[in-house]
């Protein structure tokens, strides 16, 4: 069943750039940063795959997709500028919980939001680089980024480096490997796993932690 979703998106994937070449993957790389769960790793293996086919020259994928994502990352971006610390802070104290009978539990305290943006504040363009090679997240982050109103020039600057990070060795790899491009899913596969494994094993730590240190302040 996973293989035949695979292969629908795929299809669905290669008969939008078919049909409007370069726009359509711009278009598609704004939507994969506008909407989180729309994969990127079928987009640029796939498009290198068409350039090693003559179909499109494999410095123009890069370009368009890197400009694709800036241009959605910007709006995020703008969205954040809009809602601004306060408006965030409120939802936070509002909404972050997840209530299971009369038992309330916090997912993300505004204690921990202005933490993070204290370190957004600090190391932002570090974490909107190191972001943008992520699974999940390098959209999301453009948010935050606003919300602290990072200069925008700096913004788009270390999005366009981390977005070239991204979408240039994806695209090499399908053009290296031709029609053999499917291989790169496989090495995605096992980097998505290795993050996840990675942040839950840090979440779980983190726990850890935040109990032992409430446990020693009871003392």
């Amino acid at each position: 069943m996973l293989a035949d979703l695979i292969e629908q998106i795929t299809l669905f994937v290669e008969s939008i750039m078919l049909t409007f070449g370069l726009p359509g993957i711009g278009l598609i790389a704004m939507a994969e940063n506008l909407f989180p769960p729309v994969p990127s790793e079928f987009l640029y293996p796939l498009a290198g795959k068409l350039a090693f086919d003559g179909l499109m020259p494999m410095w123009a994928v890069v370009i368009v997709g890197v400009t694709g994502t800036c241009a959605a990352s910007s709006l995020w971006y703008v969205l954040g500028v809009k809602l601004g610390e306060e408006r965030v802070r409120q939802f936070i104290e509002r909404r972050a919980t997840i209530t299971v009978g009369r038992l309330r539990i916090p997912i993300f305290t505004v204690d921990q939001y202005d933490r993070a943006l204290e370190l957004f504040r600090h190391r932002g363009g570090a974490i909107v680089l190191i972001a943008r090679i992520l699974p999940y997240v390098h959209s999301v982050v453009s948010l935050p980024a606003g919300v602290i109103r990072m200069p925008f020039w700096r913004f788009m600057l270390y999005t366009a480096i981390g977005a070239t990070a991204w979408i240039l060795p994806l695209t090499v790899l399908g053009y290296v490997l031709g029609s053999r491009w499917r291989e790169v899913l496989t090495l995605m596969d096992a980097y998505q796993n290795a993050i996840i494994v990675a942040a839950a094993a840090g979440l779980a730590a983190w726990l850890i932690w935040r109990r032992a240190r409430r446990r020693a302040k009871l003392r």
